[in-house]
């Protein structure tokens, strides 16, 4: 364990060289859906190039030389296992992406491990109206927790717009999103933001004045974190519990932020229908359900868990409780 220990230890020195000279480059990097990703990597595989640039390598994910990288940097990846050789060319075992200012490591393309860290369009999304919602909010949220917090991404931009929180928890159940989280944390400067490896709330101590999360929602056959939301509410579980236990961990005047993708079928909007009975249950609560995306990952739609499924669509979940 403690070897483990000392590795990951190494490993994040690391990719802290790599954000800071990444940093000192302007290196900008926008991530997009995977799909586009691999149509942009055919298109790219297909040219003869003479040197790649920094964005083909930690962004696009392509193969590149060893005279493609800065040499000092290169040894430093090499070392701690971070680059995988095929042939004569070498892939980053890692990618950086940029949003608000902030560079982001996460997992290599494609995001096939069970223990995969993703970060994508979503990630953008989820900030943007994370950020829009607190803007509109007369007063300041003195302790918060991002639930299933990935790259951390939105805790780290939330610190940067509203620095008025004294204490901020980022939580995941992997472990390799909470080390990639520690890296991204370090580097923004952040110190007050602590990563704990949590299942939901179950390591979590106390009350909340604000809970925002956007967790797994689709129905994964492999079941790997960043994407699995479970079966029974064709993937929205954990967005369901998520809300579920968030109700018995907000202080009086609390919010709760969700941003999650939803199945709509012939019969309606399962998850909407499970929402609303539940608060009924609870009273002094004002909330709202607002869909913003009628129509995300139509492919899914071919496989056989969505086959009942007529769209998946993004949705916005806003709670508060009263004083």
């Amino acid at each position: 364990m403690n070897q483990i220990l000392e590795m990951q230890s190494i490993q994040q020195q690391a990719l802290f060289y790599l954000l800071a000279f990444l940093k000192q480059q302007d290196y900008q990097f926008t991530t997009i859906t995977p799909l586009s990703h691999q149509r942009i990597l055919n298109r790219k595989k297909n040219k003869i190039y003479k040197h790649r640039t920094l964005q083909d390598i930690f962004g696009w994910n392509l193969n590149f030389k060893k005279t493609d990288l800065d040499p000092v940097l290169f040894e430093l990846l090499q070392e701690h296992q971070l680059l995988q050789v095929q042939e004569d060319q070498y892939l980053s075992q890692i990618r950086v992406s940029s949003l608000d200012g902030e560079l982001f490591i996460h997992s290599a393309f494609p995001t096939t491990q069970q223990d995969a860290v993703f970060f994508g369009p979503d990630t953008y999304r989820f900030i943007y109206h994370l950020k829009q919602y607190l803007a509109a909010q007369t007063h300041p949220f003195k302790r918060v927790v991002e639930m299933c917090c990935g790259t951390s991404a939105a805790a780290i931009s939330i610190a940067r717009h509203f620095p008025d929180v004294n204490e901020m928890m980022v939580a995941d159940l992997n472990p390799k999103a909470l080390l990639y989280s520690q890296i991204n944390i370090s580097f923004a400067g952040l110190n007050h933001i602590h990563p704990v490896q949590s299942n939901l709330f179950s390591n979590l101590d106390g009350k909340f004045d604000l809970i925002f999360a956007n967790p797994p929602y689709l129905i994964d056959p492999e079941q790997r974190q960043y994407r699995h939301g479970g079966n029974a509410l064709d993937g929205c579980d954990l967005s369901f519990r998520i809300i579920k236990e968030g109700l018995q961990r907000l202080n009086s005047g609390g919010h709760l932020f969700l941003y999650t993708g939803v199945t709509v079928t012939e019969h309606g909007n399962l998850f909407l229908q499970h929402l609303k009975d539940l608060m009924k249950q609870h009273q002094n609560i004002i909330w709202s359900y607002e869909e913003i995306d009628p129509d995300i990952f139509g492919e899914e739609l071919e496989q056989p868990a969505y086959q009942h499924v007529e769209r998946i669509a993004l949705a916005l979940i806003k709670i508060e409780v009263g004083n």
